[in-house]
């Protein structure tokens, strides 16, 4: 067997310098509750979305609230994170990112990359992200968005050559609506179970069910 050559050690991909937006301004109306604040391993959906992106290194990372904001600051205590309040999360998704978007340039002028994610997918973790992350190094494309259940979505990383493309949509235009509209500049990194999200009281119900057979 030819040993190693030691000139030429394994490339390692250097940590992805990427901050990050946690859209949590949904009114959770089709649930009834605060979807973020139900919880998944004794933590809430809000504070596991939060923490994910920290620990997985992103910096600085925005989290933006709608109209249960103030009961929902002291979910985000011990976490270094910046809460935002969209007062005008009535008119739809492309406000809270626009929030989130100028309020991480109040801290890091021109972020390199931007990852986007929502609070209401459990199956986002901190190693779910580096592994975003690590496919958005590797594969050079401005966009690297999750692929599941035959779409591209969120969680995804934007370079900063598509962040003013965010800032340009309106109503109740997302994130998936720059990803959709050049494929050829998107990676997909597989996420299947984020398909799973809660956004009916049968969502939640499922979610509390799988909790209770993690316990039992």
């Amino acid at each position: 067997m030819t040993p190693p050559d030691a000139s030429n050690p394994p490339v390692e991909i250097e940590p992805l310098p990427c901050a990050a937006i946690v859209l949590a301004a949904g009114a959770s109306t089709r649930l009834g509750v605060p979807k973020q604040l139900l919880r998944v391993e004794g933590e809430t959906l809000l504070r596991r979305s939060v923490r994910a992106a920290l620990e997985a290194g992103c910096s600085p990372v925005a989290v933006v609230l709608g109209p249960q904001a103030g009961i929902m600051f002291s979910d985000l205590n011990g976490l270094n994170a910046i809460p935002v309040v969209n007062a005008n999360w009535r008119s739809g998704m492309a406000s809270s990112l626009h929030a989130g978007l100028i309020e991480l340039a109040r801290h890091e002028p021109e972020p390199p990359n931007v990852l986007i994610l929502v609070c209401d997918q459990p199956a986002v973790t901190s190693e779910i992200i580096q592994s975003l992350l690590a496919n958005h190094a590797q594969h050079g494309k401005l966009i690297t968005a999750s692929a599941y259940a035959n779409t591209r979505g969120v969680p995804a990383v934007f370079s900063a050559a598509v962040l003013p493309e965010l800032l340009e949509l309106t109503g109740d235009e997302g994130a998936r609506a720059v990803i959709g509209r050049v494929p050829a500049r998107v990676a997909d990194f597989d996420f299947a179970d984020g398909a799973t999200d809660v956004d009916t009281p049968e969502d939640a119900r499922m979610l509390l069910k799988r909790e209770h057979e993690k316990q039992t």
